[in-house]
């Protein structure tokens, strides 16, 4: 350990404690999620395309993808209760500059500042790691992380129903409105964060290069986990026009319905982490990828059957969660002085898959239907696996750690 790193004070934090930085994650995440239910709303009442309009949920995903890249290393300087405080604050007035955006541009300009500030779920998750057990970590990890799934989907169905029957300003009125309650339970109940390093802001910067250089675990852990998030997010941001569109002829609220049935696979990741502590990490992101591509399968279905849209909604939550802690499990083992940075570079990764899938399915929904998406995120799995079966090829026989 160099001179300008001084290690953290070791804290326990109580299942209740864990429990409560779950909830608050979930509640904030919603922010970012709100949006893709009501993308046609949104569409209709401002005069534009399938395409332009994807650009306000990729542009919330980017947003996002920046705010874990310069926000989230500042938690292993300064104590992350407060940076958790201030950026719920500007959430806020985020949602507010949203609901009142007069053109599509200042929307996508407030979606993308909503992002930015919204990465506070991804400030709790390296909390819930550094004050955990070595042998409860992915648990704990994980029961976050189902607090943040719960939290992306049933985000979407209350989005759904508001939409429907308020209009999509509404949406995001609710959104800032609901910062309120959730700013008062972060300050009440989260614990004082203790900085791990003394390191400038700079230079905490300038170590995310090496840190990534010289840990495989930890690209490996990003590429997969941006591959699978753009899957995901290439699915849920075109199942509004899917349904909309399509043989269905189904409004908002149905495809915000869909979050509760999506949320029924929100237990993967608990589960993920729990089977990453026992069985290793790298066996549940194998079988996460297997599982994310054969939803997909399942999924080119979808446009004539509600039984197969529903069979690969749960299919696809199940792979994506239990894939998402896994691949966290195995990145946060490399360092423990570390892990706001070890997250900024994961989750940077992920959202940047995530916002990158978003706008490239939007073109090919536009242009190729449905079953484009299907295609692309069966080519992406594919993609998830081939790296995963190199990276597995790679590894020495006998591993030093289950989750290396």
């Amino acid at each position: 350990m160099s001179a300008s790193e001084t290690p953290a004070a070791p804290t326990t934090a109580s299942r209740g404690k864990i429990i409560m930085m779950a909830i608050i994650a979930g509640a904030v995440i919603t922010n970012l999620y709100c949006v893709q239910p009501i993308l046609p709303l949104i569409a209709s009442s401002l005069g534009v395309d399938q395409t332009t309009v994807d650009l306000v949920a990729g542009a919330a995903l980017l947003g996002f993808a920046f705010g874990l890249a310069l926000l989230l290393p500042l938690g292993d300087r300064f104590d992350r209760r407060k940076l958790v405080l201030g950026q719920i604050a500007v959430a806020f007035i985020f949602g507010i500059a949203a609901a009142a955006a007069p053109s599509i541009w200042t929307l996508i300009a407030a979606a993308f500042g909503l992002g930015v500030v919204s990465c506070v779920p991804q400030q709790l998750v390296p909390f819930a790691a550094v004050m955990s057990q070595p042998n409860e970590r992915g648990r704990n990890v994980g029961t976050v992380v189902s607090g943040i799934m719960v939290g992306i989907l049933l985000g979407r169905t209350i989005s759904g129903v508001v939409g429907d029957t308020y209009g999509w300003r509404a949406v995001f009125g609710v959104e800032a409105a609901f910062m309120i309650p959730v700013f008062i339970a972060a300050a009440t109940l989260l614990p004082k964060g203790v900085p791990s390093t003394q390191l400038s802001y700079g230079r905490l910067l300038a170590s995310l290069w090496p840190l990534m250089r010289d840990n495989r675990p930890i690209r490996e852990s990003m590429i997969v986990q941006a591959l699978l998030w753009a899957c995901f997010n290439a699915f849920w941001v075109n199942l509004a026009a899917l349904l909309a569109d399509g043989p269905m002829h189904l409004g908002s609220a149905w495809a915000g319905g869909f979050g509760i049935i999506g949320a029924a696979g929100a237990l993967a990741a608990s589960l993920g982490g729990r089977a990453s502590d026992t069985l290793g990490a790298r066996k549940v992101i194998g079988a996460s990828i297997a599982i994310v591509t054969l939803s997909f399968l399942l999924l080119a279905g979808a446009e004539s059957s509600l039984i197969f849209l529903v069979i690969g909604v749960i299919v696809l939550d199940i792979g994506v969660q239990a894939g998402l802690v896994s691949n966290q499990t195995r990145a946060f083992a490399v360092d423990p002085k570390a892990q706001g940075r070890i997250n900024s570079l994961y989750m940077t990764a992920t959202f940047f898959g995530g916002a990158v899938g978003t706008i490239i399915s939007g073109w090919l929904m536009a242009r190729l239907g449905w079953q484009g998406i299907v295609a692309f995120g069966i080519l992406l799995g594919l993609i998830a696996m081939a790296i995963h079966w190199v990276g597995s090829a790679r590894l020495p026989q006998k591993q030093v750690s289950p989750g290396a």
